[in-house]
């Protein structure tokens, strides 16, 4: 968009534009919530770590997380948009003209000039969700679990501070 608030470069640059940019906001924080998982088994599972998270799960893991972006940006591009509401249709049958009337007026036509993401509910859902709810919960959870397993690692730290602190040592005899 230009400093204008003018879209020039049509309906499939648009279209175009706005899928990318869901598509690399979306990769963006489900890598921050791969990076929690990544810290959280670290963490918890230091030795069997490099076991757990070698270097074909971790490609596996990025790549599946690029695939998961790509199904929450693409629905748009295929056609999940507001719903264009229909005008008045006419059928003749024998002398009769029946009408069907849409149950409110149609809204105006949207400006050619600018390019926005569709506001259909669903879609808003749906997205909002895969892109920002549902990370946020799963990041929350694991960094929540790497608080309370340093909060433990610290206190086990203290209390064997505390245990050897108090035992005298042994004087070597020559």
């Amino acid at each position: 968009m230009s400093s204008f608030q003018v879209w020039i470069f049509g309906d499939v640059w648009c279209r175009i534009w706005l899928a990318v940019d869901v598509w690399m906001c979306t990769a963006s924080i489900l890598n921050l919530c791969a990076i929690s998982l990544d810290r959280y088994v670290a963490v918890t599972r230091p030795v069997t770590y490099p076991s757990i998270m070698s270097t074909r799960r971790a490609k596996s893991l990025i790549a599946g997380l690029w695939v998961l972006s790509f199904v929450i940006c693409f629905p748009p591009l295929v056609g999940w948009k507001e719903q264009k509401v229909k005008e008045n249709v006419y059928y003749q049958y024998g002398n009769y003209t029946l009408v069907s009337v849409t149950p409110s007026p149609a809204p105006p036509f949207p400006c050619p000039w600018t390019c926005e993401l569709t506001n259909d509910a669903g879609y808003v859902v749906y997205s909002a969700l895969g892109s920002f709810y549902i990370p946020m919960f799963v990041m929350l959870f694991f960094y929540w679990r790497i608080y309370r397993a340093a909060v433990r690692t610290t206190r086990a730290i203290n209390q064997g501070f505390r245990t050897t602190k108090g035992k005298q040592q042994p004087v070597p005899v020559d």
